[in-house]
């Protein structure tokens, strides 16, 4: 899994990660919400359904 950090301020971490279908955006909040983003919603909604999405989850939210 390689998810890259492509920018970041005091509010927002924004990661990129390349799904097999596409790319997936994840926005970090500072409150610790994560929001995820891809340029089609059947790209999204595949990749929720992965271990990865999983993982991503956890790590960022540091429930490992």
């Amino acid at each position: 899994m390689t998810m890259t950090l492509i920018a970041e301020n005091q509010e927002v971490k924004i990661y990129r990660y390349n799904a097999e279908d596409g790319q997936i955006t994840i926005y970090q909040f500072k409150s610790g919400e994560l929001t995820f983003g891809a340029d089609k919603a059947s790209i999204l909604n595949r990749f929720e359904k992965t271990q990865v999405y999983e993982a991503i989850c956890r790590v960022l939210t540091h429930k490992i």
